[in-house]
């Protein structure tokens, strides 16, 4: 008998282990996609994941009274995430999420509209006086988070058709078609990043999917053990422990049950 039941506990053991293997090697597997900006390479990540292209600009001390742009993607390789908050309509409402406090909230009238390939955007002060002046290229002016659906490499880019000073009655072109007014000094410039998630919200073993295994894998964590698993995913209800509450949140969650915390989110350094 004792010989049957070390029998068992070997193979449950060695099933673990393949199991274990089987996941992490999936997740080295997966296929990637290159983002780049105009030649210049701006993030690799996993199919499947979510990612942030963030538009920053220099206005050169200038206040911002007009702009209008847009941004270009293929939709074979990336797609647009709907993220914000929610109107009463039940819509979401986007610019709350891609335009910062200082635009939102400085009596501007502005658009955000989406099409295939494209994102069109404009905003215009409607009385006196602009947006204070944009000098962290790091803060974002404009951003929008997008999916890689397929693998290679794909272009995003951020075209300025007008970025405006208005002064009195003369308008001053700060960027126009994406050129800086160069008899401007200093000369305003944009800037494009794209920020990769760093997680995602009860991916403990990091192959993107939520599983039992992740789980047993913050059981494992809140045991204070060494781990090379994802701790910022593994913190399922955001309280910044892990442990085994992390653990019933994620079975909860998969077992269609009341949890708490933000499953399945992604986890974006910048939003932290």
């Amino acid at each position: 008998m004792k010989k049957i039941l070390s029998l068992v506990l070997v193979v449950t053991v060695i099933a673990s282990m393949l199991a274990v293997f089987s996941l992490h090697t999936s997740a080295a597997d997966n296929k990637t996609l290159t983002i780049t900006c105009r030649g210049e390479t701006l993030a690799e990540l996993p199919v499947g994941s979510e990612f942030i292209f963030r538009v920053g600009i220099n206005s050169g001390g200038y206040t911002v009274n007009a702009a209008d742009g847009e941004v270009r993607y293929d939709s074979n390789y990336v797609q647009v995430v709907e993220y914000g908050t929610t109107r009463s309509s039940g819509e979401i409402n986007m610019d709350a999420y891609s335009f910062p406090a200082s635009i939102r909230n400085s009596s501007l009238a502005s658009s955000y509209t989406t099409a295939k390939n494209q994102i069109l955007y404009n905003f215009v002060k409607l009385n006196k006086g602009g947006v204070g002046t944009f000098s962290d290229v790091n803060a974002h002016y404009f951003k929008v988070r997008f999916k890689a659906i397929a693998p290679g490499t794909t272009e995003v880019k951020h075209y300025f058709h007008d970025l405006v000073h208005i002064e009195g009655k003369d308008n001053l072109r700060l960027i126009h078609n994406s050129k800086p007014n160069d008899k401007l000094d200093p000369i305003p410039y944009s800037v494009e990043t794209a920020e990769a998630a760093a997680g995602y919200v009860g991916d403990a073993d990091g192959d993107w999917q939520l599983t039992v295994m992740d789980a047993t894998f913050i059981q494992y964590l809140s045991a204070g053990r060494d781990s090379t698993y994802n701790l910022i995913s593994a913190d399922v209800n955001g309280d910044g422990e892990v442990n085994l509450r992390d653990a019933l949140n994620l079975l909860r969650y998969r077992a269609k049950m009341n949890y708490d915390g933000n499953v399945g989110e992604w986890i974006f350094l910048s939003e932290q």
